[in-house]
């Protein structure tokens, strides 16, 4: 996000969770002055369908007056892909504990975590194709 930021590049963070339980988590992840910091925050009561409908990524884009052709997404489970996708939105993945064994068709990348990764390399496709899961049992 800092790194998004750094370069000029709104950052949105779109759940299908309610406000109130994501505003909870994103302010204590975040911090309060970095989750004030954000261009567009949409949860899931914002759109009349939940992912894996792509309404809130499409909303998202149209706030922020941004070609959904141009957006990146950073999902952690394949419903939020699917939503992502339906967007016509590149997605990489940061699976957790329990979506790791989740196939990701149509992902650009599939990561355990965002640390270390560079914003500019991640937004140019350099990482497309990049699976960390392939190499877990090395």
């Amino acid at each position: 996000m800092d790194q998004a930021k750094a370069h000029g590049v709104p950052v949105a963070v779109c759940s299908a969770a309610t406000k109130e339980a994501v505003v909870f988590v994103l302010e204590s992840l975040l911090g309060k002055e970095r989750f004030e910091g954000l261009d567009l925050f949409m949860a899931g009561d914002d759109v009349k369908a939940k992912k894996p409908d792509p309404l809130i990524y499409n909303e998202a884009a149209k706030r922020l007056g941004k070609d959904p052709s141009t957006c990146l997404v950073i999902e952690d489970s394949l419903i939020g892909l699917q939503a992502a996708l339906g967007a016509g939105m590149q997605c990489v993945i940061t699976y957790t504990g329990s979506t790791k064994e989740q196939e990701f068709p149509g992902s650009s990348a599939v990561f355990k975590d965002m640390n270390n990764i560079d914003f500019i390399m991640l937004a140019s496709g350099a990482y497309n194709g990049f699976d960390t899961r392939s190499f877990v049992a090395q």
